[in-house]
């Protein structure tokens, strides 16, 4: 037990760390659901995550293509999200986003503001390509199971995929203006209410708040799984995420 505790599985490490985004996803949104209620919710589900048998396969989804950089705005919008990534949102400034697509620092504002509204642009275009994603996959699926199994490998591969962006994003939308995080807590609200509409007719029992309480969880598992793996996106990873993911909405 020692030699374990000091040496754990990478599997029982991953699971380990998966229930704790899950638990740790109450600080991530506003859900207005009663304390007790949540506790519960979130304990089970993170129960449910640690005891999760190691998965096999992923289930295989198409990703519409990233666009390619074909103008000067699109070219900011892919030059700069690395850029925040490892170096951080505050610390980058505009010329060296300008630097990276070859323009003086002065010719960036003919086409964003500022650099909050690189990063609002860039989480937006990812938003709709998540949408289409979404949409293609769930598409024709038989029931209420076979959607959630769709939605659960379409958000682990955009996530494996785009794992940048969403670093970032996960960061920084809460402090960006008002008026520029509007359309994404939108996108955003249109995506989980997908989600809360499938589990809830998998799972019946469960009321919007609680739905709603567990995709974040969902999302919190995916979150901490893909850091733990160093988003290395292999097919082994995608499908032990997903399973991951799988049991903390407990479908």
């Amino acid at each position: 037990l020692a030699v374990r505790r000091a040496h754990p599985w990478p599997g029982e490490q991953l699971r380990a760390v998966a229930a704790l985004g899950a638990i740790g996803s109450v600080t991530m949104h506003h859900t207005s659901i009663a304390q007790r209620r949540a506790e519960t919710l979130l304990q089970e589900a993170a129960l449910r995550v640690a005891a999760t048998a190691p998965a096999a396969n992923a289930r295989v989804v198409e990703l519409p293509a990233a666009p390619v950089p074909r103008t000067r705005r699109s070219e900011i919008l892919a030059a700069a999200v690395p850029l925040f990534e490892r170096d951080g949102f505050a610390t980058v400034t505009n010329g060296r986003i300008a630097e990276a697509v070859g323009l003086v620092p002065s010719a960036l504002y003919r086409y964003f503001p500022g650099k909050a509204d690189i990063l609002a642009a860039a989480c937006l275009q990812a938003a709709g390509l998540l949408a289409q994603a979404v949409e293609h996959n769930v598409r024709g699926t038989a029931g209420p199971h076979d959607a959630l199994a769709a939605l659960t490998a379409t958000y682990v591969a955009y996530s494996f995929e785009h794992h940048a962006l969403t670093s970032v994003a996960d960061a920084e939308i809460a402090g960006l203006p008002a008026a520029l995080r509007r359309p994404l807590v939108a996108a955003q609200r249109e995506h989980i209410a997908v989600w809360e509409q499938q589990l809830r007719e998998a799972r019946p029992e469960l009321d919007a708040r609680q739905a709603r309480v567990l995709v974040h969880a969902g999302f919190g598992v995916v979150v901490e799984a893909g850091r733990l793996l160093r988003w290395a996106d292999r097919p082994e990873h995608r499908a032990a995420v997903a399973a991951l993911l799988a049991a903390a909405l407990g479908f």
